[in-house]
């Protein structure tokens, strides 16, 4: 039987409803409940969000720090090297003439004398370090120790107080105490086998003279040094600064930026140095392929573009095969048995390969097509060379 509802409970019905429609988010999530079949009112706004989409990759940024790229001029290092002994080695010390005079030496500074000296724990070793700019005496820095005699490692050892001397012949720095090293090597009668290098190690110094810094402002105004030289890039820096600092800068060649400090900073020079440090550039980078024909090794830059060219790979295969056969003597005759040598080799050529590489081609490009050529290292670098050598190489070509 239907049943029929009185207005007041429509109305009651209807607010209901109505609440309820709020309360699950509209029209869109009552759709989305109930699954209704119709649209929703062309005056209803879907509330649903639209589908995640993947993130697309982010770009690298090319830009650089001004301070990552170049130094400020009288801002610099400054070697500093002695000689020393090492102390303290498991029987891996030095035996030369060398260890045993430098040893009685230190004997005989200390009023001992010695008729003969045992050296076997004992090394005679080169120090060397670098002290940075504004070194204050009494702060530490790393020194490297290496071996300067026939020692085979320093393992366990310690320094002994070595006076690390500058170009000028003076004492800048006083080093002493254990050597830190990840060599090790180990031998036997017929064997030896050995990790890293166990002739080199590290040591700590303390500084003992401060070494005076030229002077960083001239005339008011302070010199960027740019570590690889660039007409672009000094540029570069030069603009990046004058959109801050209008009209401050200017480079005055490939490799130095002339930068006049404000009034503002005139007092607080440091603050400017930093400030200016922090500024970000787009470096240039000059298209350059790199050969170590010791380590096999080629790096190329991203910048590096070739002609058209044909590569031609010939595939020549030489197989060597060796089955020795046994010769028997006759069993009446008084004969030994020998071995004689039978040596097979075919030689395999499967013709060549002919891959034509099209012009404009990126490093990244050459590299995935090299890579599908199944090119090794040492035929790479060959290739490179030959481009150089038909002008087909966009790029400079440096030989270590």
């Amino acid at each position: 039987m239907p049943i029929f509802q009185t207005p007041s409970r429509l109305a009651c019905t209807a607010f209901c409803v109505a609440m309820l429609w709020i309360h699950h988010g509209g029209a869109a999530a009552h759709a989305q409940t109930l699954q209704d079949p119709l649209p929703p009112p062309p005056t209803a706004t879907a509330a649903v969000p639209p589908p995640l989409q993947p993130l697309a990759p982010i770009g690298q940024d090319p830009s650089v720090r001004i301070k990552d790229i170049a130094f400020v001029e009288g801002d610099r290092v400054n070697h500093v090297s002695g000689e020393g002994l090492v102390f303290g080695l498991s029987g891996t010390g030095g035996k030369s003439q060398q260890t045993r005079q430098m040893l009685t030496n230190y004997y005989l500074r200390r009023g001992v004398r010695v008729g003969q000296v045992d050296t076997k724990n004992i090394s005679a070793v080169m120090v060397s370090g670098k002290i940075p700019a504004y070194a204050r005496p009494g702060e530490t820095i790393l020194v490297t120790v290496s071996v300067a005699d026939d020692a085979s490692s320093l393992r366990g050892g310690t320094l002994n107080q070595t006076a690390l001397r500058g170009i000028d012949d003076e004492i800048y720095a006083i080093a002493q105490g254990a050597i830190i090293g990840g060599g090790i090597s180990a031998e036997g009668a017929a064997a030896n086998v050995q990790k890293n290098h166990p002739t080199v190690g590290v040591c700590e110094a303390i500084v003992e003279r401060e070494i005076p810094c030229g002077t960083i402002v001239s005339n008011g105004s302070i010199k960027l040094i740019l570590r690889n030289k660039s007409y672009a890039t000094a540029t570069a820096i030069g603009n990046a600064l004058n959109r801050i600092f209008p009209g401050r800068a200017r480079a005055l060649d490939s490799g130095t930026v002339q930068v006049f400090v404000p009034s503002t900073f005139r007092n607080s020079v440091t603050e400017f140095i930093a400030t200016i440090g922090n500024l970000r550039v787009e470096p240039d980078t000059p298209a350059r392929v790199v050969i170590n024909q010791k380590t096999g090794s080629i790096v190329l830059g991203h910048t590096v573009k070739i002609a058209p060219v044909l590569f031609a790979s010939e595939n020549i295969v030489i197989a060597t095969t060796e089955t020795p056969v046994a010769s028997q003597p006759n069993p009446l005759a008084a004969g030994d048995t020998v071995v004689l040598p039978r040596t097979g080799i075919e030689l395999f050529e499967s013709g060549g390969r002919y891959n034509v590489l099209p012009g404009g081609m990126t490093v990244g490009e050459l590299a995935t097509a090299l890579n599908s050529l199944a090119v090794s290292p040492t035929t790479l670098i060959s290739i490179m060379t030959t481009l150089r050598n038909q002008g087909a190489l966009k790029a400079e070509l440096v030989i270590e």
